[in-house]
């Protein structure tokens, strides 16, 4: 039976990236499903790429086969990799990161090789293109049932490169937060669950860079353009504002750091 395929990268939907990716795909295995997660991973980010993989991996199809490309190293010395996890999903892209997060939320790397043989790379292959001559065609094999070692040799799975999901500070009555994302209404995402949240002692209403944030439970519990904290879709804390944006209101952007109090 062929897998289903989960489709992330930072190509975006201007260019024909995607649709030749699933031009690819399709050639080999036309009979497999593909979830195009995202296409707009901001540009290069290989952390937002990796949390956002990894956090809807409990969403996706048992047994998925997931190519993901944020790849600013495409072209130099970084592999290109397949990895087998616990849960026996697939694993296609470059050894940079950005699957390690999705991969241990899959229950581990239990296996991995590198993408070197002629039968699955696309010929000539590109130096710049690898989401489509090296991961697509890749995914789709697996997906129509090719073994992983057929793709190349053997790694070792303690060799792979992973990220680390960096940790708030907590104190006490303050938190220290770095913005991990901002989607597209403007919220902020914070590396912040509930139980530092509850750790910190912070009160039902917090203040960030001089402003009162309630914490409250849906955007309506407050007046519109109200600024507020929640706990989002994703169990994580986030700055919201009710029909605007919390970046804007307070000038954060990924990787910048706030403190609660």
């Amino acid at each position: 039976m062929t897998r289903p395929i989960v489709f992330l990268t930072d190509y975006g939907m201007a260019d024909e990236f995607v649709g030749v990716c699933h031009g690819v795909m399709q050639r080999i295995a036309p009979d497999a499903r593909v979830v195009d997660l995202t296409h707009s991973i901001p540009r290069q980010d290989v952390m937002r790429g990796a949390l956002t993989l990894g956090r809807a991996t409990s969403y996706m199809p048992s047994g998925a086969v997931y190519v993901a490309v944020v790849d600013p190293g495409v072209g130099s010395g970084r592999g290109s990799i397949a990895v087998r996890a616990a849960s026996d999903a697939l694993l296609v892209g470059p050894d940079n990161g950005l699957m390690s997060l999705a991969w241990e939320a899959l229950g581990g790397a239990e296996a991995a090789v590198e993408i070197t043989s002629a039968h699955v790379i696309l010929q000539p292959a590109s130096r710049t293109f690898h989401g489509r001559d090296v991961f697509a065609p890749a995914a789709a094999h697996l997906a129509a049932g090719m073994p992983l070692l057929e793709l190349g040799p053997p790694l070792a799975v303690e060799e792979l490169r992973v990220l680390e999901f960096p940790g708030p500070m907590v104190a006490p009555g303050a938190i220290g937060a770095r913005v991990m994302g901002v989607d597209g209404f403007g919220n902020v995402q914070l590396n912040v669950g509930p139980q530092e949240v509850e750790a910190s002692g912070v009160g039902p209403v917090l203040t960030v860079r001089g402003r009162p944030v309630p914490r409250v439970g849906v955007f309506a519990d407050v007046p519109q353009g109200t600024l507020a904290a929640i706990i989002d879709s994703q169990g994580q804390l986030a700055l919201v504002v009710n029909q605007g944006s919390a970046a804007e209101l307070l000038g954060l952007s990924v990787g910048k750091t706030v403190v609660l109090e």
